[in-house]
């Protein structure tokens, strides 16, 4: 989704006009006669959402898990689609690493290689997926992080 990035500010020349007009019931209205010379353009609680859920979204890891046998091909690329909950095509996802901190070393050694090679692969979302590619198929499961969905 890409965000509106083209908002107006409203233009005029000297001061701002307002007409006071006194309604029956004892209220007053206020109308704006401003002569502008350009039209600014509203910014509302749709803008507002939207932005804030695409800042969040920047700072949000989603974590996958590659099964070894989840793996399809004959030969490379070998893929695997996987669910990711609100993943789209527009998406930029950043693959980063999801090792538990604190993971003996042997768990390191196994990860490191894992990651490596999906890490050398590709990744697309889709509506509600993600698939990655490698060009050799991973001998363990590894959980990696999705930054951004």
């Amino acid at each position: 989704m890409a965000l509106k990035v083209d908002y107006k500010d409203a233009m005029f020349d000297g001061d701002r006009k307002y007409r006071i007009t006194t309604n029956g019931d004892g209220t007053s209205k206020i109308a704006d006669e401003t002569d502008y010379t350009q039209e600014g353009d509203p910014f509302g609680a749709n803008d507002i959402n939207a932005t804030n859920a695409a800042v969040n979204r920047l700072n949000h890891t989603t974590q996958v898990t590659l099964t070894a046998s989840g793996w399809s091909g004959e030969a490379a690329p070998y893929i695997q689609t996987v669910p990711v909950e609100g993943a789209t095509e527009e998406m930029e996802a950043i693959l980063v690493s999801a090792l538990d901190f604190g993971a003996d070393l042997d768990t390191q050694k196994a990860y490191a290689k894992a990651f490596g090679i999906i890490s050398s692969g590709t990744a697309s979302l889709g509506d509600g997926t993600a698939t990655f590619r490698v060009y050799k198929n991973p001998a363990t499961d590894c959980t990696v992080g999705l930054k951004g969905v």
